[in-house]
């Protein structure tokens, strides 16, 4: 049989037994082909030998901003896809029901990758956020009216293959939670997850964490205090332990100013492993601090996180999380999203917004990425 792709030698990994076996790919008409302990390559237009390599689903980044243009601070997504190893984007509020069509239009129907959004509960979503020296900040639930529960209920049934999810942002400052409380109806409504972004108080997490369902997720896990998931003695505080044991999702949304390694730290030492790892990357953090999810899960392998579940925290769980759990199986007959990655052996330092730092010895890479069967372009 002939074949778009064989990817030979790699160390496949099945994301829900978090288990890895010797194992050749076979790709063919944007599916996967074979799984098999040897296929022939003769027949194949493209042959990756992955040698000493881990062949995984396409990774997916939770929580990232790409409504470039609009939101003044979003990536291209399609030309960090590359390094970053994902196939699935998930956009993180950027917008709201009054430009989201805009935004699926010009930005994620023509994207090769699989770009998804959560929705902003504000109208206009996070095109606030100029983030412009000199001029005061302008959050989007400043004025209740950019707050519609109708509207945002009526776009998500609209685009339902795009939208996974309600975005509100509990910032600080946020004068009430009424935005929260919006969220959570237009969610309801919906049957869908609501993201929470967290930051230090006010309002403090307590306020709000007790109204999130399981299934919901926190963003920006690991803040800096006051008010963050370490109190002053250096525990978990209890809400967030409760809401956890309840079954909300806790994201890591690293950001820049949103993680502190020292509360990080604290945090992995009682035994707070994020659930799903993801970025929150923009234009002002990207190449500065965040780079990409790999680099991300490169921190987590660097505090003792174990291979396949950095892995599974930027596959499995996020696919979960979203409700789309096909997106993490690399199954026979599945589509072939799929990142050749290479877990290099070299010494790193890795940096936080405040001057803490954090010292690793293996970094993730992408070498290889394939998208409904077809090579991406190489990373840049």
């Amino acid at each position: 049989m002939s074949y778009d792709v064989l990817i030979t030698g790699g160390r496949v990994f099945d994301p829900q037994q978090k288990s890895f076996v010797r194992a050749d790919v076979a790709v063919a008409d944007g599916k996967v082909a074979r799984i098999a302990p040897s296929l022939s390559g003769a027949g194949a237009a493209e042959v990756i030998d992955a040698a000493g390599l881990i062949v995984t689903p396409g990774l997916i980044d939770l929580h990232v901003h790409s409504f470039r243009l609009v939101h003044h601070i979003s990536i291209d997504a399609d030309r960090l896809a590359p390094r970053a190893g994902t196939t699935t984007m998930v956009d993180g509020g950027s917008a709201g029901w009054l430009n989201f069509e805009a935004f699926r239009r010009f930005i994620l129907d023509p994207s090769p990758l699989n770009l998804l959004a959560f929705l902003n509960i504000s109208m206009l979503g996070q095109c606030f956020e100029t983030q412009m020296p000199h001029m005061p900040v302008v959050h989007e639930y400043d004025d209740p009216r950019l707050v519609h529960v109708g509207q945002t209920v009526e776009c998500i049934e609209a685009h339902r293959d795009r939208i996974v999810g309600v975005k509100v942002r509990a910032y600080t400052g946020l004068s009430n939670l009424a935005p929260v409380h919006a969220a959570l109806e237009a969610a309801r409504a919906t049957g869908l997850p609501l993201m929470i972004h967290t930051a230090p108080l006010p309002p403090a997490a307590g306020e709000y964490l007790h109204l999130l369902r399981p299934g919901d997720i926190v963003t920006h896990l690991y803040h800096p205090q006051p008010g963050s998931l370490i109190d002053d003695r250096g525990r978990i505080r209890p809400e967030y332990a409760e809401a956890h044991t309840r079954g909300v999702i806790m994201d890591t949304g690293f950001a820049r100013t949103h993680t502190d390694f020292e509360v990080l730290r604290r945090a992995v030492g009682e035994g707070f492993w994020p659930d799903t790892i993801s970025t929150d990357v923009t234009t002002v953090n990207v190449e500065h601090l965040v780079y990409d999810v790999l680099f991300t899960g490169s921190k987590f392998l660097a505090l003792g996180m174990p291979l396949a579940d950095v892995l599974a925290a930027m596959t499995i769980a996020p696919a979960r999380a979203i409700r789309r759990p096909e997106l993490a199986q690399l199954t026979e007959g599945g589509l072939a999203d799929i990142a050749v990655l290479e877990l290099r052996q070299e010494h790193l330092v890795f940096d936080d917004f405040f001057g803490h730092s954090l010292q690793g010895r293996q970094r993730l890479v992408c070498r290889k990425l394939i998208r409904k069967g077809k090579l991406f372009p190489g990373p840049s």
